[in-house]
């Protein structure tokens, strides 16, 4: 059997039509540290009192090189190798077959570039027997929700005022997305 030209050429998890993406480095700690530090992303992700420091990242990065639970990719643009934002399981059950994903851009948004990643991560993990994807996003993150329901998310509930962002509650959806959700939308 011949390898995956995916992997033989540029050691991707996996390839979209525009985007692969391969594992996180440590050495892509100041490209992290510059996204999670976009006001944009820390309100839409990630909260007021995130850490966001090279320290933090490296350390976080190296935990998750080590896990079996977590996945860690940058998403990269096709013809250039240039990153343009991440995608991660921050958590797998021992079974691999339940995770918890997240994801953000830096500043290629609202280009498709991370539906294109998303559709072709989950795709890999479920051939590799994932049953059950689940993710979160603040309820005023319209954009995010969308984006995960086009791919067959579907809302499981609400988490009402779960989240705080130094003025106000905010609501958090609860979405999850399985097997066949995702291959109907295909």
């Amino acid at each position: 059997m011949s390898p995956n030209p995916c992997t033989f050429f540029r050691e991707a998890f996996c390839e979209g039509n525009r985007v692969y993406l391969r594992e996180i480095k440590t050495s892509d700690v100041p490209r992290l540290v510059k996204w999670k530090s976009d006001r944009l992303v820390q309100r839409m992700a990630l909260g007021p009192d995130a850490c966001i420091t090279a320290a933090s990242q490296r350390s976080d990065i190296k935990q998750a090189i080590k896990s079996d639970a977590e996945l860690y990719f940058i998403i990269c643009l096709e013809q250039s190798d240039r990153p343009l934002g991440y995608i991660r399981i921050n958590w797998m059950d021992t079974s691999h077959r339940f995770a918890w994903l997240r994801f953000a851009m830096g500043e290629e948004r609202g280009k498709g570039y991370c539906k294109d990643a998303l559709q072709a991560f989950i795709a890999r993990l479920l051939s590799q027997g994932v049953h059950r994807i689940e993710a979160e996003a603040y309820e005023f993150n319209r954009v995010s929700i969308g984006l995960m329901e086009s791919l067959g998310f579907k809302r499981e509930g609400l988490k009402r005022q779960a989240h705080y962002d130094g003025e106000r509650y905010a609501d958090v959806a609860v979405l999850g997305l399985l097997a066949q959700d995702f291959l109907s939308h295909a």
